[in-house]
This record gives C-alpha cells, sequence and structure tokens, in this order.
C-alpha cells in the first residue's frame, strides 16, 4: 500500500511537472508567433509588382547564394504598373546595407527571399506614373524610400521600382536626390529602435539631459543614430569608434568617443539611459553584465537585430534570431518589477510616415546623410565587397542612372 501510495505521490509531481512545462512551451510558441506575425507583415502586406515583358530594364541580380561574384548585371522584364495605390519611380541611386550581403551569402526560405533577386532596399529617383487612388505625388516628383526586406524578387538596384506610395516620401530638397537614398533603411531602423524608449521617456520625464551610448558610430545606423539622438532627443551622445575617425563621429554630435581597441566601453561609461546596439555579438553581453545603463527598470538596451559583418554560422541559426525576442519579455518582466533593464529589439519595416519625418530634420539642418562612396551599377559585386569589409563610413551608394 506504501508503494502505491509513493507511486501515485510521484506520478502527480511528475505531472506538475510536465503541466508546468507545457505550460512554458505555450507560452514561448505564442510570444514567437506574436513577434512573427509583426514582423512578416509589416513587409508581406506590400506585395510586389507582376512583371511586364514588354518593357526591359538593367538590375543588379543574383540567382544563386554565395560570394559577391553571384551578383551579375542582367536585362530583366521591368515591374508591371500600376495597381491603384502603387507608384512607378525610374531609380536615381541605390544604398546597399549588411542585410544585402547577408541575404546573399546565405540560403533563405523562399517565401522570405525568393530568387532570383535583385540586391537592395534603399532607392531614390523621380516618379514616372501612379496608380488612380494615389493623390500625394504626381510624376516627376523626387522621392525616396525603402522597399519591403521579404517576399519580393524587386530590388533597388534596378531601373525602375513599383512600390506602395504609403512606404513613400518626397525627397529632402535640401540635399542632392542621389544622396537620399543614403538614409532609408539606417533611418527608419534608428527612429522605430527608439519608439518605445521615447514612449517611455515621455510619459517619466525627467530634469537631467538624457545619456545615450550608440554603439559603432562610424557606420551607417551609428552616423545616423548619433544625429538623431542629438538633435531629435536632445540627449548627450557617447559613442565606440577608432582614433582615426573620432573626429566625424564628434562633428555629428558625440560628445563622449571611447576607442574600441584601445578601452572597454563597459569601464569607462556608467549610468546610461539607453544604448544601440549593431554589435551584439560582441558587445550585447558585456554591456548587460556591466554598469552602463541605469538599473533598476530604467535602462535600455537596444538590440538592432545584426550579426558579425564576417560570415558565421549565426547568422541562418533560427534560435540565434529568434532569442532576442524571448529574451524581450523576460527582461520586460524584469523591468516590470523594478529590476534589471528594458529590452527591445524591434524589426525596421517600410514607413513613409517615417520617411517624411526624416526628409523634414534632414531639411531643418538636424541630420544629414553620411556617405562613404558610390559605385556604378556594373560594380554592384565590388560594392558588396567593399561593405563587407566593415570598414565603411556612412552608406555605399550606386549609381544606377544619369
Amino acid at each position: 500500500l506504501k508503494g502505491c501510495l509513493k507511486d501515485t505521490a510521484a506520478m502527480g509531481v511528475l505531472g506538475s511537472v510536465v503541466k508546468i512545462l507545457l505550460l512554458h512551451v505555450v507560452v514561448v510558441v505564442g510570444l514567437l508567433g506574436y513577434e512573427l506575425y509583426f514582423l512578416v507583415t509589416g513587409h508581406s502586406k506590400y506585395p510586389g509588382a507582376a512583371e511586364d515583358p514588354e518593357f526591359k530594364m538593367n538590375a543588379a541580380q543574383f540567382t544563386e547564394v554565395g560570394d559577391a561574384s553571384v551578383i551579375k548585371l542582367r536585362q530583366i522584364p521591368r515591374p508591371a504598373c500600376c495597381s491603384d495605390t502603387q507608384i512607378l519611380v525610374k531609380v536615381l541611386s541605390a544604398a546597399i546595407n549588411p542585410v544585402d550581403f547577408k541575404q546573399r551569402r546565405n540560403p533563405n526560405p523562399e517565401q522570405m527571399v525568393p530568387l532570383p533577386k535583385v540586391t537592395g532596399y534603399d532607392f531614390a529617383g523621380t516618379v514616372e506614373k501612379i496608380g488612380t487612388n494615389v493623390r500625394s505625388f504626381r510624376d516627376g516628383d523626387a522621392v525616396y524610400g525603402m522597399l519591403p526586406l521579404m517576399g519580393q524578387r524587386w530590388g533597388a538596384v534596378q531601373e525602375y521600382v513599383v512600390v506602395d506610395h504609403s512606404i513613400v516620401a518626397h525627397a529632402p530638397k535640401s540635399i542632392p536626390l542621389r544622396e537620399a537614398a543614403a538614409l532609408p533603411l539606417v533611418g527608419l531602423t534608428v527612429v522605430q529602435s527608439f519608439e518605445p524608449v521615447v514612449k517611455v521617456w515621455r510619459s517619466n520625464p525627467i530634469e537631467q539631459q538624457r545619456k545615450v551610448l550608440i554603439q559603432a558610430g562610424a557606420g551607417g545606423v551609428g552616423t545616423f543614430g548619433i544625429q538623431y539622438a542629438a538633435q531629435i532627443l536632445n540627449a548627450s551622445v557617447a559613442t565606440t569608434a577608432s582614433a582615426k575617425k573620432s573626429g566625424i563621429v564628434k562633428d555629428l554630435g558625440a560628445s563622449v568617443v571611447v576607442n574600441y581597441r584601445e578601452q572597454k566601453f563597459e569601464e569607462v561609461l556608467t549610468d546610461y539611459d539607453a544604448v544601440l546596439d549593431v554589435v551584439t555579438q560582441e558587445y550585447e553581453e558585456r554591456t548587460l553584465a556591466s554598469a552602463v545603463l541605469k538599473p533598476g527598470g530604467k535602462g535600455h538596451y537596444i538590440n538592432v537585430l545584426s550579426t558579425d559583418w564576417k560570415e558565421n554560422d549565426r547568422e541562418s541559426s533560427v534560435v540565434f534570431a529568434l532569442a532576442p525576442f524571448l529574451k524581450k519579455w523576460v527582461y520586460w518582466a524584469l523591468a516590470l518589477s523594478g529590476r534589471g533593464v528594458h529590452y527591445h529589439c524591434n524589426p525596421v519595416a517600410p514607413s513613409g510616415e517615417g520617411l517624411r519625418h526624416i526628409a523634414d530634420w534632414v531639411d531643418a539642418g538636424l541630420v544629414k546623410p553620411i556617405i562613404d562612396r558610390s559605385f556604378e551599377m556594373s560594380e554592384t559585386a565590388k560594392a558588396h565587397e567593399y561593405l563587407e569589409t566593415g570598414r565603411a563610413t556612412g552608406k555605399v551608394l550606386i549609381d544606377v542612372s544619369q
């Protein structure tokens, strides 16, 4: 009888453990489903145009994954124009970002990155045709935008793009149109990454100036991030950069520059309100284990969802890709109880409204595009190779047409 009672008790404990484990699985799956829903719909709600076989155009396209040599200049059909809400843009210039070479060198599900694929997402150009329901643009308007990052074979390094008018904006008037292509992805990344942080700050104002650390300040996201934090958020900005590039980041608004080759940022920076991190593979653990951020649920760590510039296993790891979304909710629970820091990881999505704000800031002299160099369309593979070195200061442009 005693043995039976022991067995019954053991089974009861085991049953409770199984229930708890199942509950955890349900919670994890639910949270990941929630995050993935917004990630996918942020791009898939803007379907790509069909092909128009009557017209041809030049495009920098790859038909297989691999090194930069897989990118070839080809003649392909133009996108068909236009549905009621789409516009046809003749592309003047495009910009490439790390997402471009990471998609090129890694196998991806067909639904996310279908092949053949034209590289690039940032573009600037002039409107040539509009859909019947488009009221905010006219033929000849100078515009700029960011294409959806998944679900389309089209890209920015092609002579014409067809895009929903809601994710395009009039280009800044105070800079050459070709330079506007350097702004969309990095600008929207910074603005959207800071949105939940700014919301908290507005509801809990303080008298002291906020302190923000922008990692890798001389890169594409970093150069825009410094300007945004200093000029739009009126924050005191620190950044990491080499001694060679310290003058550039200071000119953009950084008051403190940590030479990452000689100093560890976590040993010299403390009590910051927010950290924008594009070097998460090296800096996340060091940041969260140190006193860089304010404790007690006051500091904000922003993961820009990036990986190392060098090719690595993390780029194609599902676990690595999903981990930040789970961390976000764990840290949220801790911060809610006044412990730890807030953890943010908002994937960038196309937004015409965001681009209108950025254009206004540019024309007001608050931010500007930082361009390292430009390549001809026929040199797009070389542009990829250069960007992959990690040495670019600001953005790399592709001149698509004259």
